[in-house]
């Protein structure tokens, strides 16, 4: 028997697929010892779809790990490429508001309508009439489509974000990509990966093929660049380093970045080497030519118009995005290890100043809205924060008990897990407030922190009224008693961090399109022009 049905019934079909919280905590358990059937559970489940690996082979594909801006390497490099008139194909994850996120044709998420029909012939082929232990899990079957669809759409090059690790994850049966990326690596999914950052190189270098060139962050930790290059001369793949972004040749092009950031300079640069090199291989022009070093270093190349303007409009909803309202701003970043939060700090204390709407001697309240997942550190991560001039931080779940969006559904977690893990947050910013002193702490004085469970009621609790956009829902709202410098400030800024699933849980609730419809603006990297920095209302 065959399915059929709408895009709410194909995400309510999709979800089905999530791992709930007591298997996925046994599955981690038990991950080193069913790890190795990954990759040949996925090439079944690819080839019930009625694909081969052999027509796999005919995508063009760009493979791009890492621990560190994966994400926005993937985006800059598929806004190059876009710009320089490729069909594109581009695979990431997490989505923020819409499944159709993770899954984008030339920029633009997939539309719904096309994204359910394509559904539609795929569950039924791998999922339809199978038991549920010999179906693909979520992230699993997300993939397989995702590459049926740039399959059957004749896209000219595939970018593909690894999900988690390398070596074996589900993206890794591409067995012929025309360039590989690993950006900057650090600790994080340790539970899956190990504890050492030699552990997490090791697996983010398993996507390097026999052959196939891969570049590199020219700013990785000693011991991980020591991993990537002993993997490199194992599996028989060219190993390289991007330059600095300065030392490329801009030929008077403008060096403007639609991300905000010095990380986000290194993820240019290898954006920039990943589409340089692809764009060689498809229109058949020479290698991008690598110096003599041991460990060769990609040679100064010149920046096209294309490539400027590719790397200039490049949109990454959810990273450095700013949504303006007025009377209260929003700031979203999804930093979730030590390194990007250090980065997000920076970004919230420099932009925030810049985007005060209140008359100079007006006031401005600022609150910290914060959760993490998984096994990260949160003190590591709370830690850059707490340098931050705020009023209050509110610790929250992922959850909003007010949006129906079931592509947020997320059953990989559960009530009681998620409210442990606010309790924890609050207990660890209580310590590390007693712990710092000044100068370190910049406000001089201890930042009171709040727990409330609901993403929508934290959201109406802090705006009291002044985002009429926020649908009231007075059954909800917190009786929390308002702080008084809340009420009598002049603007309000929030900044959400810590969880890309949290920064999307808010961007759900300031209006369920923003993110599809491409409504907001990235903050770009030229701070000292304002007008630049204000982004569109939704």
């Amino acid at each position: 028997m065959t399915s059929h049905g709408t895009y709410s019934d194909a995400i309510q079909a999709l979800n089905s697929l999530q791992t709930n919280a007591i298997v996925l905590e046994k599955v981690r358990k038990e991950r080193q010892r069913n790890v190795h059937l990954n990759l040949p559970t996925t090439v079944k489940y690819l080839e019930r779809s009625g694909m081969t690996l052999e027509d796999l082979d005919t995508i063009n594909v760009v493979h791009v790990s890492g621990t560190k801006g994966k994400g926005s390497t993937c985006a800059f490099c598929e806004s190059i490429l876009r710009q320089n008139g490729l069909k594109t194909g581009f695979y990431s994850s997490p989505h923020l508001v819409s499944a159709t996120e993770r899954i984008r044709l030339d920029g633009n998420p997939i539309d719904q309508n096309k994204f359910t029909e394509y559904f539609w012939d795929v569950y039924n082929k791998v999922c339809a009439g199978y038991p549920e232990d010999d179906r693909p899990p979520y992230f699993k079957f997300l993939t397989i489509l995702a590459f049926n669809i740039f399959w059957r759409e004749g896209v000219d090059v595939a970018v593909i974000e690894v999900g988690i690790g390398g070596s074996y994850d589900c993206t890794n049966i591409v067995r012929n990509p025309i360039v590989s990326g690993i950006t900057a690596l650090g600790l994080d999914h340790t539970s899956l990966l190990g504890n050492s950052i030699k552990d997490i190189a090791w697996h983010k270098s398993g996507i390097m093929k026999k052959g196939v060139r891969t570049y590199t962050d020219n700013h990785q930790q000693e011991a991980a660049m020591e991993v990537l290059q002993e993997r490199a001369i194992e599996l028989g793949a060219e190993l390289a380093t991007v330059p600095e972004l300065d030392d490329y040749n801009w030929a008077g092009q403008p060096q403007v970045l639609g991300l905000y950031g010095d990380v986000q300079r290194n993820n240019a640069s290898l954006a920039l080497a990943l589409a340089k090199h692809t764009m060689s291989v498809l229109f058949k022009g020479s290698l991008p030519h690598l110096g003599s070093q041991v460990l060769p270093v990609l040679k100064s190349l010149v920046v096209s118009g294309e490539e400027s303007r590719g790397l200039k409009l490049t949109n990454w909803p959810g990273r450095t995005q700013v949504v303006d309202r007025g009377d209260v701003v929003y700031f979203l970043d999804g930093a979730h290890t030590e390194e990007s939060m250090l980065a997000c700090s920076t970004w919230f204390s420099q932009v925030s100043k810049l985007m005060t709407d209140a008359p100079p001697s007006g006031k401005v309240f600022k609150a910290l809205l914060f959760n993490t997942t998984g096994d990260r550190d949160a003190r590591s991560l709370l830690l850059p924060l707490a340098k931050l001039d705020l009023d209050l931080v509110i610790f929250c779940t992922n959850k909003s008990s007010h949006t129906v969006n079931i592509d947020q559904q997320n059953f990989t977690t559960n009530d009681r897990l998620q409210l442990g893990r606010c309790v924890e947050h609050l207990h660890t910013w209580t310590k590390l407030q007693a712990e710092l002193k000044p100068p370190y702490l910049s406000s001089h004085h201890i930042v009171p922190a709040i727990t409330i469970p609901c993403i929508n009621d934290a959201l109406l609790w802090l705006t009291h009224g002044r985002d009429p956009h926020l649908t009231p829902d007075l059954q909800s709202i917190p009786d929390n008693p308002l702080p008084i410098d809340l009420i009598t400030a002049d603007q309000i800024q929030l900044l959400t961090t810590g969880s890309l699933h949290l920064v999307g849980g808010v961007l759900g609730c300031l209006h369920p399109s923003i993110v599809p419809q491409s409504n907001t603006k990235q903050v770009n990297n030229t701070i000292s022009h304002k007008e630049s920095l204000h982004t569109s209302a939704v």
